[in-house]
């Protein structure tokens, strides 16, 4: 009897040192499986570790990886790495949050004036552009023009040509502005200048304005109904097409002037202004030179800005009424200028 006493007082004594896999070792549970440890290991040894969070600029890029340290739970608490591992304990890890970059308010003073987004009129108004920026990438989150002023209507017309180039009309086109002394601004599509790469060149080297308008002047469905997705890189490979061309655009029309907040928010994340128009004389109808000239002129005022097309048809009706344009805007006392960057 007494043996059995003694037997069963051993058997007591050894199986708390036999908890996990018996003998000097134990079970610990990690995140995706479980181990065995010596008695006496600590959590700091038992080398988990958590993967921490990354810095991130305000368009989502990361700008420093492993910036935000994890860390790791011993049976769901923060534990010391000194803390000595039982039977049984259940190791996790919680990652690093991301942060986003902070923002910067950059506000500069434009006395002079500065135009509205969306722009249908050469009118400047003194306020102050309002800038947000990422802390650190400083890339643009958002800018914003806040009036403080009464506003000033040029004494100036402005002629945009869309939907070029055309190698069979812009060049036509340049050479009379060229010899009617007529600074232009050209909305041009982005792989048309892919195309037709020395137009664009030639354009920017005679002076005149060149704006984005789209990669390809998607119409169906009307440019501002487009997902987000495809709205921005519409405006982002318009954008690099000129890009490779030599041109920065600052200005941006969206095909058949078709707008909303989300298109101007669109553009001015890209630094783009979105430019309308305020006279349509319809050359895109395939009506005649007569008609083109005598709609131009009974609408344009001080501050108008005048669409006509370079591209997209048969355009020898706009080229033969731009003389007639130019001197009749001219006789009213009013300037030709390109829409201001």
């Amino acid at each position: 009897m007494g043996s059995l006493r003694h037997r069963l007082l051993l058997t007591a004594i050894a199986l708390p040192l036999l908890a996990g896999c018996g003998g000097g070792r134990l079970t610990v549970h990690l995140p995706h499986s479980s181990t065995t440890v010596a008695r006496g290991t600590t959590l700091a040894q038992l080398d988990v570790h958590a993967p921490a969070g990354n810095l991130l600029a305000v368009d989502g890029a990361v700008l420093h990886e492993g910036a935000y340290p994890g860390y790791v739970l011993l049976n769901g608490k923060i534990a010391a790495g000194s803390t000595k591992l039982h039977g049984g304990d259940t190791v996790g890890v919680v990652r690093g949050k991301d942060h986003t970059e902070r923002t910067v308010r950059i506000v500069t003073r434009v006395p002079g004036g500065e135009y509205a987004d969306p722009q249908f009129f050469l009118i400047h108004t003194p306020g102050r552009q309002v800038e947000i920026r990422g802390a650190v990438s400083r890339k643009l989150v958002s800018v914003t023009f806040q009036p403080a002023g009464k506003a000033t209507r040029e004494r100036a017309v402005a002629l945009t040509f869309d939907d070029g180039p055309s190698p069979q009309y812009t060049p036509r086109i340049l050479d009379t502005l060229k010899r009617l002394h007529v600074k232009a601004t050209f909305f041009v599509i982005g792989y048309l200048a892919d195309e037709y790469r020395s137009i664009v060149r030639r354009e920017k080297r005679l002076g005149m304005t060149v704006g984005n308008h789209s990669y390809n002047h998607p119409l169906v469905p009307a440019f501002d109904q487009l997902p987000a997705k495809l709205l921005d890189d519409q405006i982002a490979l318009g954008a690099a097409s000129l890009g490779h061309a030599g041109v920065m655009p600052t200005l941006f029309r969206p095909p058949e002037g078709s707008f909303s907040s989300s298109v101007v928010k669109a553009a001015q994340a890209r630094g783009e202004r979105v430019v309308l128009w305020s006279v349509d004389p319809r050359d895109w109808a395939g009506i005649g030179t007569a008609e083109i000239v005598r709609n131009v002129l009974s609408a344009v005022r001080p501050g108008s800005i005048v669409i006509l097309h370079d591209g997209g048809g048969d355009r020898s009706a706009t080229l033969n009424a731009l003389p007639a344009i130019i001197k009749g805007i001219r006789r009213r006392g009013l300037r030709l200028e390109a829409v201001g960057s």
